[in-house]
């Protein structure tokens, strides 16, 4: 495996294992989602002009979040798999959370558009036209947002991409706003309470800022580099269950998303006797089990820590010419032991 990284750390040598480039089956759905979102906008602003309805109306609006979002998502999809440059060592991934924050702010600006139009047409009063016409053209688009929502969010899971999950989950928002929007339609149709259609679009705006901001949430944590315990747990799992006596201990444990990678940094405490060739080897060791059960969403770097007498009660190394404590209890390596500042 290609080195990235092979660098002093505080008291020995930084290393890491080199990224996999992923697939291009992201940007495959990328581009699949932007051709879909195009076709999908004509269909709902031909239902939108039929009958004047500002619910399809609002529905037609987030359509052209969709295109536009759809776009982005492409481009930052194709930029996110650009491999680390001297410029960007840690790779282009904060693309894609940077695409899903723009995109939760488009889906704001159109959830407050259509609020805007709804109370206007609730004051100004309502006329609807060829409702059965705008129902049918909505019920194929609502069909074709749904089969497209999927489809995103499942390639998102396998690909780990967080600007297809937030293009997914906005797609199916949509869904919900274009089944709302027919329900109101068929109403007005048979009670003639025509109302009901702007009433319907107010209450549709208010579950598009709900989504939008999800979107917005998720992004946040991504570009504030906010810890994943599930990984973190899963990555201390396994140092426990390949542990080695030499490993006196293990801390600030630690680990930054970049688009569908993670980078991945740790303290490695070794006996301080050890040669610098023979720590190194030790840090080899960790990482390549680490490589072995993460490669395909995480690379390492492992800093070597010399122990200290402090380490001694919880070290497993009964050989040691240095000890100053009897042994204890081996510490257990736990996501939250792993995780604290360490003591050097």
């Amino acid at each position: 495996m290609e080195r990235l990284l092979a660098r002093p750390g505080r008291y020995g040598v930084g290393v890491s294992s080199a990224a996999i480039r992923p697939g291009d089956a992201a940007v495959r759905a990328g581009v699949v989602s932007l051709a879909a979102s195009v076709a999908i906008l004509g269909m709902k602003a031909a239902a939108y002009l039929s009958t004047g309805s500002v619910a399809l109306l609002a529905d037609a609006a987030e359509s052209v979040v969709n295109v536009i979002a759809a776009a982005l998502v492409t481009y930052t999809v194709v930029v996110s798999r650009r491999p680390p440059d001297a410029d960007h060592p840690y790779g282009h991934g904060k693309a894609e959370t940077l695409s899903a924050m723009i995109e939760g702010a488009m889906i704001f600006a159109a959830a407050l558009l259509i609020a805007i139009e709804a109370v206007r047409r609730i004051v100004s009063g309502a006329v609807l036209e060829h409702i059965g016409t705008g129902v049918a053209i909505s019920a194929a688009a609502g069909i074709a947002n749904l089969a497209l929502g999927m489809f995103l969010l499942g390639v998102a899971r396998r690909e780990h991409s967080q600007a297809l999950r937030a293009d997914g989950i906005h797609v199916l928002t949509d869904t919900i706003t274009t089944a709302a929007g027919i329900a109101a339609l068929v109403v007005v149709h048979f009670t003639g309470y025509a109302l009901l259609d702007p009433i319907v679009a107010l209450l549709v705006s208010g579950n598009i800022l709900w989504a939008g901001g999800a979107v917005v949430r998720r992004s946040l944590t991504g570009l504030l580099d906010e810890a994943d315990f599930s990984l973190l747990v899963r990555l201390a799992q396994r140092i426990e269950s390949v542990r080695k006596p030499e490993w006196c201990d293990i801390h600030q444990l630690r680990s930054r998303a970049s688009g569908n990678r993670h980078h991945v940094d740790l303290h490695l405490v070794v006996p301080r006797y050890f040669t610098m060739d023979h720590a190194h080897r030790s840090g080899d060791l960790l990482e390549a089990e680490l490589r072995q059960a993460f490669e395909s969403e995480a690379e390492f770097i492992v800093h070597l820590d010399p122990c200290q007498p402090s380490h001694c009660s919880g070290c497993a190394m009964r050989e040691c010419e240095l000890r100053t404590a009897a042994l204890e209890k081996p510490v257990e390596f736990s996501a939250d032991h792993l995780t604290r500042a360490g003591q050097i």
